[in-house]
């Protein structure tokens, strides 16, 4: 099965629920005042099988903006870089990372295994995480837990934006906290330029 003909199988559903499907970029969003929430997928197939991965993903348009205002991207990465994205393995442990699918009889049954999960935790995670007081402590109160969708210096960048805008009493403790933590990785001095010049700009709103 070709993957946008697996992506339009979720069409209805995910529609039940406020997402319509972005053409371009063949994700299912929904608007929310600072953003939007995303469902979306990878699917990828190996010799006579296949693995459907889902993603779910919130994006803060006025944090993205800021953050690539001092990180390198490419391109129109910054219209399209998400906040936060974490898997189905890691919202709920008891679901899979990824599905096998061997053949497209078991298309079905995973969509149903997704959907189920999506009404019982997804969406949950979504509207939890469409609060910016509660993202930010997603990202702050233990900073040196990884987050494994994304590396520390865009995990840094965006967790001082996220504190100076959503928990601002913590601000300067936050941003010694990730000072600290990018001298000990030694981060090259141009990665750590960026985090100086994007404090200097929080500090000055």
């Amino acid at each position: 099965m070709k993957f946008r003909d697996v992506i339009l199988l979720h069409e209805e559903f995910l529609a039940d629920f406020g997402f319509r499907l972005d053409n371009k970029s063949l994700h299912y969003t929904k608007t929310f005042e600072e953003g939007r929430q995303m469902v979306f997928f990878h699917y990828t197939h190996h010799d006579d099988v296949s693995y459907l991965e889902y993603h779910l993903g919130v994006r803060y348009d006025n944090i993205e903006n800021i953050v690539h205002r001092f990180l390198p991207s490419l391109g129109d990465y910054k219209e399209r870089s998400i906040t936060l994205v974490e898997t189905m393995d890691r919202i709920d442990n008891e679901m899979p990372r990824r599905f096998l699918v061997e053949n497209d009889l078991e298309v079905g049954s995973v969509i149903e295994t997704a959907e189920d999960f999506l009404i019982k935790k997804g969406f949950r995670f979504l509207d939890k995480f469409s609060k910016g007081r509660m993202l930010e402590t997603y990202f702050n109160s233990d900073t040196s837990t990884p987050i494994v969708t994304q590396n520390f210096t865009y995990r840094s960048a965006r967790g001082i934006t996220l504190a100076k805008f959503y928990n601002p009493e913590r601000f300067e403790a936050i941003k010694s906290e990730y000072l600290d933590m990018l001298n000990e990785k030694q981060v090259t001095p141009f990665n750590l330029a960026c985090f100086i010049n994007l404090i200097d700009y929080l500090e000055h709103l």
